[in-house]
């Protein structure tokens, strides 16, 4: 199969079979929860005649390659083939890719100029607050970082993952600073019988302002269900493994793939939050409701 015929590959169903699905449809656009992080409402776009997607939370777009790059994540554009070629189980032969790989250099967001700062501006904190999150929950765990992009500087909030990258946040932005990757944050030096398990950093925050046991416990946020699949055998030591994930059809499959490894040790929360999208929208509302009440 070459480098055309993969390019071929319809994109929609490419995210099929990594089991991701629109929301909804019109004409020839389907929406979609971004495939890549998290976000409250679909944002991303696919174009199904003219097979290009963008993304409107991060303002970028491309085609099946350029999102291959997005879910593994990587640049490598050889990679990016193979994962789309073994992913539709199509065979892969050596080729010229070139051109192709160079628009797909050309469309990536490039991070510079990166600053990590303790978490304290004004904005952000702002921002803390429309989400239901207490700062003194969310300086425990995250960063300020200021960056340079397409040659303007922006700062966000900063959740750091295992492999040294951030997830960035802010009111208008939702991205990564690479490498992508899992975030395990354990709670203490002793090894914890239980393990939480949140898709996005934001639902891990309102896991730890809602629950009072939470730091008691080990916390895996996944930052991306494309990393579900690997950590599993990280889940396997646990004796119990909380499901706090999305709860739309991609959340209930995670779920499920987690109970299809893991067995009963995986415990489904999201009876707890069921008029909800997810977790953090659970605290927002729990907060509104409080302060009617008040």
């Amino acid at each position: 199969m070459d480098v055309e015929k993969i390019r071929e590959t319809p994109i929609a169903d490419y995210l099929g079979r990594l089991g991701f699905h629109p929301v909804k449809g019109r004409g020839m656009a389907l929406w979609y929860h971004a495939p890549y992080r998290s976000d409250r409402t679909p944002s991303f776009k696919l174009d199904t005649q003219k097979e290009k997607w963008f993304d409107f939370g991060m303002g970028e777009g491309g085609d099946i390659f350029t999102l291959a790059g997005k879910l593994i994540p990587s640049h490598d554009f050889i990679r990016q083939a193979q994962h789309i070629a073994e992913t539709m189980k199509l065979p892969m032969l050596e080729t010229k890719v070139t051109e192709y790989q160079k628009m797909a250099e050309d469309t990536e967001p490039q991070f510079a100029n990166v600053e990590v700062l303790p978490l304290g501006h004004l904005a952000l904190r702002q921002y803390l607050a429309e989400r239901a999150i207490p700062f003194d929950v969310a300086e425990r765990y995250c960063k300020e970082v200021h960056y340079d992009l397409r040659s303007k500087r922006y700062f966000a909030i900063g959740f750091p993952n295992d492999k040294g990258g951030y997830e960035v946040r802010n009111k208008f932005f939702k991205g990564c600073i690479s490498p992508k990757g899992m975030t395990l944050v354990k709670s203490g030096n002793e090894p914890s019988r239980e393990c939480n398990v949140f898709e996005g950093f934001f639902d891990f925050l309102s896991g730890v302002a809602f629950h009072d046991d939470a730091p008691q416990k080990d916390n895996l946020v996944l930052n991306s269900l494309i990393y579900l699949r690997k950590s599993t055998d990280l889940l396997n030591q646990y004796t119990f493994v909380h499901a706090y994930l999305d709860n739309d059809e991609a959340g209930r499959k995670a779920v499920q793939t987690l109970k299809d490894s893991l067995g009963e040790k995986v415990i489904d929360h999201t009876a707890e939050y069921p008029c909800c999208k997810d977790f953090n929208e659970f605290l927002i509302k729990n907060q509104q409701n409080n302060n009617y009440h008040d």
